[in-house]
C-alpha cells in the first residue's frame, strides 16, 4: 500500500476498505508524494550532473559536433534499450504477456499514467522470485528519473527549435521587467547542440 501510496502511478489495484484506513491514506500521502517527488528531482538532478560532465567532455577542445551528437544518441539509445525495448521481453517471460503488452505496460507506467489494467507480479496463480518485484520498483524509479529527462531534453529542443522558427523579441527586456529572481539559483542546463 506504502508503494502505491508514494508512486506517482496510481494503480487501482490496491484500496483501503474502511473509512479510518482512507482517512489514514490522505494524511499518509500528503507527506508520501512530496517525499516522492523529492527523491525523483534528487535522482533527475543526480543524471543531469552526470549528463553535464558528459557534456563538458564532449565540449573539450578538439571535439566536433558529430562527437555531441554521438554522445546524445548513445544516452538516448541505451536507456531507450534499457528502460522501454528490455524490460517488456521479461514482462513476457515472467508475466505471460505478450510483447505489446509488455511495452503499454512499460509506457503506461513511466509517463506515470498507471491504469492498473496490467500489474507486474499480481497473478496468483504464478510463483515470483522474490526480488522480481524490488526490481520491478528499481526499474521503475530509475525509468522514472530518465524518462523525465528525455522529456526536459525534448522540451529543450522544442524551445530551440521554436526559437529557431519565430524569431520573437524579449518583450521583457525591453519593459524593463527582470528576467528572473534574482535570490533563484541558476540550475544547470544540459546544452543541446544546434
Amino acid at each position: 500500500m506504502a508503494k502505491c501510496l508514494f508512486d506517482i502511478s496510481g494503480y487501482g489495484n490496491r484500496s483501503p476498505s474502511t473509512v479510518a484506513g482512507q482517512v489514514f491514506c490522505v494524511f499518509y500521502a500528503l507527506f508520501g508524494v512530496p517525499l516522492n517527488l523529492a527523491f525523483l528531482n534528487q535522482l533527475g538532478k543526480g543524471l543531469n550532473a552526470h549528463l553535464i560532465s558528459l557534456e563538458r567532455w564532449v565540449q573539450k577542445p578538439g571535439h566536433d559536433q558529430v562527437v555531441q551528437r554521438l554522445a546524445v544518441a548513445v544516452f538516448l539509445t541505451a536507456g531507450t534499450l534499457l528502460f522501454l525495448v528490455f524490460p517488456p521481453l521479461v514482462f513476457c517471460y515472467v508475466e505471460g504477456w505478450s510483447y505489446g503488452e509488455g511495452f503499454y505496460f512499460t509506457f503506461i507506467t513511466l509517463s506515470t499514467i498507471g491504469f492498473g489494467d496490467y500489474v507486474v507480479g499480481a497473478n496468483p496463480n504464478k510463483h515470483y522470485i522474490p526480488l522480481y518485484r524490488s526490481l520491478t520498483a528499481i526499474w521503475i524509479v530509475f525509468g522514472l528519473a530518465w524518462l523525465a529527462l528525455v522529456f526536459n531534453v525534448g522540451a529543450d529542443l522544442m524551445e530551440k527549435f521554436l526559437q529557431l522558427r519565430w524569431h520573437k523579441p524579449d518583450l521583457s527586456l525591453s519593459e524593463g521587467v527582470p528576467t528572473k529572481l534574482e535570490d533563484e539559483p541558476e540550475q544547470p542546463r544540459i546544452h543541446i547542440p544546434t
